[in-house]
């Protein structure tokens, strides 16, 4: 993993130059790989957001830098193992409260809550295609890992992902519905559910802590659930900027798409089509994620490509062939190279004013370094303009074409010639008429399209 060329935080560098060491470490403590890389994680996290502030302590080579780092990575271990023994002391003490409680025989409000809680669940899951009834619960209640999931489905880590989502977001629904008490009641002359169906819901729900708890239990499932779900798509106009619950903030480009997913522990963003620009508010507690999915049209799993911050500006787009170009304003972000099972293949490191293009099915090769005049030049179609410099003529036109009124179709040859310039995107259509100026290419229409052939 080599760190960016401009890197001056002795930490950051000494990270990528010890990772492997770290993971190893880390992996013989927790005894877990997953936990090792989460704590690897979460480390990185630390330590970017100390550059980032200006805060990191002096150290006087790379030895000190390298023994800070991996006490930092210990003490993010010994948190994590500390929150958890919290957490499984917290679930014995709400089973033996819900034992105590049954053994005095729970009243018939308590009991009347219970059953139309677990109601309302089991309405809400039967309601769920057969799929991602399966995926939730398996995922949720057993703690089977989504890419094994998509694996045995035949589905990529992606679709798996789509069904938690939707199966998070009925399942949410439905508890807000019993909570506001306006509905989850079993209907009428319903039959009872199995016990092995009830335990498993329970297991579900945490209803244990629901039964004896009431507004604990229901504050409990508010922290655990998917907290804020939104999806937004733009047209062929200018830019969209929306505000997130939290305080950030994206803007997409036209023809764009994005789905949100607010946890407890993570704020979640996939790029789906086109382009987006973020502001992201601080939140040491919630990293913020953006995926970029590979094709959803091919064959396949597909690689992809994972963008994370704590708190910056950047721009992220997806590009033809499956690459995906990151352009950095303020903050620093990480950019990890998925395969299609959603591992880690390849890591980066973006500092304020860098760009680069990343090819998630090449993850050994290097990024493709862009250059940005200023910094505020990131995500440039925010302000109506783009600028290429030596590009194809193809990738140039690839590019507009969610500013064109009509399509544009290229032959090869003039696909291949290579111009510089800027462009207003309410005159792309006029700029691509004006190149046989400058270019040995010509124009035609031919029914309801551009054909631009070299000459």
């Amino acid at each position: 993993m080599a760190h960016p060329p401009h890197a001056t935080s002795r930490l950051l560098a000494s990270f990528h130059d010890s990772y492997r060491d770290l993971l190893r470490y880390l992996a013989r403590r927790t005894g877990c790989a997953d936990q090792a890389r989460d704590v690897a994680h979460d480390t990185w996290l630390r330590v970017a957001e100390l550059a980032r502030q200006g805060r990191e302590p002096a150290l006087a080579g790379e030895g000190d830098a390298r023994g800070y780092l991996f006490a930092m990575a210990r003490n993010i271990a010994i948190d994590r193992q500390r929150h958890e023994g919290v957490a499984q002391r917290h679930g014995a003490e709400a089973h033996e409260a819900a034992s105590t409680a049954q053994a005095r025989g729970p009243d018939a409000s308590e009991a009347a809550m219970y059953r139309q809680a677990v109601a309302a669940v089991e309405q809400a899951l039967a309601a769920l295609p057969e799929r991602a009834r399966q995926v939730f619960l398996r995922s949720r209640v057993h703690g089977e890992d989504q890419a094994a999931l998509a694996l045995e489905y035949g589905v990529s880590r992606n679709t798996v992902e789509r069904d938690m989502i939707q199966a998070l977001d009925r399942v949410q629904a439905a508890m807000e519905r019993w909570h506001a008490g306006q509905g989850g009641a079993p209907a009428a002359g319903a039959a009872p559910a199995r016990t092995g169906r009830r335990r498993t819901l329970s297991a579900l729900l945490g209803v244990a802590g629901l039964a004896v708890g009431g507004a604990g239990g229901w504050a409990w499932w508010r922290a655990a659930a998917l907290s804020y779900a939104q999806e937004w798509a733009s047209g062929a106009g200018p830019a969209e900027r929306h505000a997130l619950p939290e305080g950030s903030a994206l803007t997409l480009d036209a023809q764009s798409r994005v789905q949100v997913a607010y946890g407890a522990t993570r704020r979640g963003v996939r790029l789906l089509a086109g382009a987006a620009f973020f502001e992201v508010t601080p939140d040491p507690a919630r990293r913020f994620e953006v995926e970029v999915p590979g094709d959803a049209s091919a064959a396949g799993p597909q690689p992809g490509v994972r963008v994370t911050v704590l708190g910056t500006r950047f721009g992220v787009e997806r590009l033809p062939g499956g690459r995906v170009e990151v352009q950095v304003e303020s903050g620093r972000v990480r950019v990890e190279l998925l395969d299609a099972q959603g591992s880690v293949r390849g890591t980066h490191e973006l500092a304020p004013g860098e760009a680069a293009r990343f090819d998630p099915r090449a993850p050994g090769q290097a990024p493709q370094a862009l250059r940005l005049r200023t910094p505020q030049d990131a995500a440039a179609w925010r302000h109506g303009l783009l600028a290429f410099d030596d590009v194809p003529l193809g990738e140039t036109v690839e590019r507009l074409r969610r500013y064109l009124p009509r399509p544009v179709e290229l032959d090869p040859g003039a696909a291949a010639l290579r111009l510089s310039g800027q462009v207003r995107t309410v005159d792309a259509e006029a700029f691509l008429r004006a190149l046989p100026g400058s270019l040995p290419v010509r124009m035609r229409w031919s029914g309801d399209r551009w054909q631009m052939q070299k000459i």
